[in-house]
């Protein structure tokens, strides 16, 4: 049986997982892409890249992270040039209490964690100055770069991609048959929408409602310095990992930051922020702000991941129409991509994406 025609909309990490899944199955997608991985604008561009399932908030979720940690493995093993650029996570962002009772709840799910005291954190983190008295040891998390792992999955995939800005679906009853574009329109068998933010637009144009609850995320990047960190670090105040390149990327908390006013405060705090790790660290070179970015997370109204068929405001289900929406596309974009593909082309329902289901 010939392989759907299947189109792509965004090609940020998430769009990126749909197209080399696609590929190891034998399919060729049309990816319709706006802008480049790397563009300021992509959630994809803005994200710290951190690859985990500890921070999963039940089993349910947990199962689906650690499966596409998993899956990540593989690809990594079978792409050249896609590895973690930081391994291990150390996380004391946590009370003493709660890193007990989290490294007891992911040892019974059978993930590698173990807690290290002060002195055998400092042998792994040598120019921590800040020791708390415990932290989390995950050895099988890391980060990526995020915008040349989308571009490698992208190139793996060997998907024609169209630099286009998708206005509307195309509907026919209750099917959508493509997309318009500015450049015309482009049928399909299935749309694939890995839109991030640019999901309830999009929805909106065939009439579905779609609730987000983003929020946005600073991040800051000091110039080069010699070696300093292997894995990453989230504390209390910031998270921090380094680059290939020797910049540090460092961020605040995981929750919502208030850009409201205006860049001159942003500036200001990521000045503060580089300024938390310059009192947390003894660098082996002094730290100095290079540059920050404002990322736009994008979460579902709920904060789950949204994936699968879209129900119409009508109540009836919309075919030829599969979204994924979710935050962290990079700890959930391998699996998830991988498990829908199965339910695209077999036709059966996914066990471990039904709990996350659109509809």
């Amino acid at each position: 049986m010939a392989s759907p025609q299947i189109i792509i909309v965004g090609s940020g990490i998430m769009g990126a997982c749909f197209a080399y899944a696609a590929a190891e199955r034998g399919c060729q997608p049309l990816i319709i892409s706006g802008d480049a991985p790397d563009h300021g604008r992509t959630a994809t561009a803005t994200s710290w890249a951190w690859i985990n399932a500890s921070s999963a908030s039940d089993h349910t979720y947990f199962r689906l992270r650690y499966q596409s940690l998993q899956r990540w493995q593989v690809w990594m093993q079978r792409l050249d040039g896609l590895q973690y650029s930081a391994q291990a996570s150390y996380c004391w962002d946590l009370s003493p209490v709660e890193i007990k009772t989290t490294a007891s709840k992911l040892t019974n799910f059978g993930y590698p964690c173990s807690i290290l005291n002060a002195a055998s954190l400092i042998n792994h983190l040598p120019y921590l100055r800040d020791i708390p008295v415990a932290a989390l040891h995950l050895p099988i998390e890391g980060a990526v770069e995020p915008a040349s792992t989308a571009k490698l999955l992208l190139e793996a995939s060997g998907a024609k991609i169209v630099s286009a800005h998708c206005h509307s679906l195309l509907a026919s009853a209750d099917k959508v048959t493509g997309v318009m574009t500015d450049q015309g329109e482009y049928s399909a068998d299935e749309v694939i929408l890995a839109t991030g933010n640019g999901t309830s637009r999009i929805l909106d144009t065939i009439g579905v409602d779609f609730p987000m609850a983003s929020t946005h995320g600073l991040l800051v990047r000091s110039k080069p310095i010699p070696s300093m960190l292997s894995g990453l670090v989230t504390a209390p105040k910031y998270h921090v990992r380094q680059q290939p390149d020797g910049r540090l990327i460092i961020g605040g908390t995981f929750g919502a930051y208030d850009p409201s006013k205006g860049t001159g405060h942003l500036a200001r705090d990521a000045e503060a922020q580089l300024n938390l790790i310059r009192e947390a660290f003894d660098a082996p070179a002094p730290l100095e702000l290079d540059s920050f970015t404002l990322g736009y997370r994008p979460i579902p109204e709920g904060g789950m991941p949204k994936i699968g068929r879209v129900m119409q405001n009508s109540g009836k289900l919309l075919t030829g129409l599969y979204l994924a929406v979710m935050h962290s596309g990079f700890s959930n974009g391998a699996g998830v991509a991988d498990a829908a593909m199965d339910e695209l082309l077999d036709g059966e329902a996914s066990a471990l994406l039904s709990p996350f289901w659109a509809n």
